[in-house]
């Protein structure tokens, strides 16, 4: 019964953030999937530094809050970089590293947790900035970019259940038992398969555009990527005991546990659209 209530949660939720952010990428004005960006980069932020450091003895709420608008500038900032001056986006990494500096020294606290803060507030707010600044990047810079967008969701939303359904029911070999023990080799090769089926759906459907290398590269490269990115937030939250990164999705946890995927398989898919060409000329 429980399990039954948790998934009917789930649609809930998914009831309520899929329509708004397709809006955003298809519908709405552009600066409206930046503004969906910018919120989503504070809710992952916070809850990304609440997992790398769970106890207020190490990071307190002045702190936290701190990397949570860096993470949301860095996320807001690296779009309008790429848009306008693609050149300052190279500032982006100092900016955080010295911000960061600035706020501790200022703030020494304790000094037993001084190199544990630092690394929370530099990781935190790059991890979730930057991957999710590739989105309205994609939007607004790829050609048919609103279906790289939906590609990259399809790509992740589809690996992810097919992973779970090939793991569930022919799952024997543990993929990695210490990051996440139910994961396993058969689901993992079923989320890939689960990818490329998600790429083919795009070609032959919406996104002309992809070619059958796309197809190859993507499904492994971004599919097996997409799956790290789960498997390294599993083991984060593995490390300090915590269940889930949030309560803010009924049903699902924290944003940051349904994009853990989607941060670096749009990392991938961005770069290989750079590498193939996809790209509008940048400030045109």
């Amino acid at each position: 019964m429980a399990e039954r209530s948790g998934l009917a949660w789930r649609f809930v939720s998914a009831g309520v953030i899929v329509p708004v952010l397709l809006a955003c990428v298809f519908w709405l004005p552009p600066w409206s999937l930046l503004a969906f960006c910018g919120l989503a980069c504070l809710a992952a932020g916070w809850e990304a530094l609440g997992v790398v450091a769970p106890s207020p003895a190490v990071i307190d709420p002045v702190e936290r809050w701190f990397g949570t608008v860096l993470a949301a500038g860095i996320g807001v900032g690296s779009v309008l970089a790429l848009l306008y001056r693609p050149f300052v986006l190279v500032a982006a990494f100092p900016a955080v590293f010295l911000a960061t500096l600035i706020l501790l020294v200022l703030r020494p606290r304790a000094i037993e947790t001084f190199s544990h803060r630092a690394a929370a507030l530099t990781f935190a707010p790059l991890y979730v900035g930057l991957g999710l600044a590739v989105y309205p990047s994609l939007r607004y810079l790829f050609v048919h970019g609103d279906r790289w967008v939906l590609l990259i969701m399809t790509l992740t939303f589809f690996g992810d259940t097919a992973a779970y359904f090939a793991g569930r029911f022919l799952g024997r070999h543990k993929l990695h038992p210490r990051l996440s023990p139910k994961k396993t080799w058969e689901g993992s090769f079923g989320g890939i398969l689960g990818s490329t089926l998600a790429l083919l759906l795009a070609r032959l459907w919406y996104l002309p555009d992809v070619q059958w290398l796309d197809v190859i590269v993507l499904a492994v490269a971004a599919g097996g990527i997409g799956q790290m990115g789960d498997l390294f937030e599993s083991a984060l939250k593995r490390s300090v005991g915590v269940k889930d990164s949030g309560t803010l999705l009924p049903g699902h946890g924290g944003l940051l546990d349904r994009v853990d995927a989607l941060l670096p398989a749009g990392l991938v898919v961005f770069g290989w659209g750079l590498a193939r060409g996809s790209l509008v000329l940048l400030g045109g």
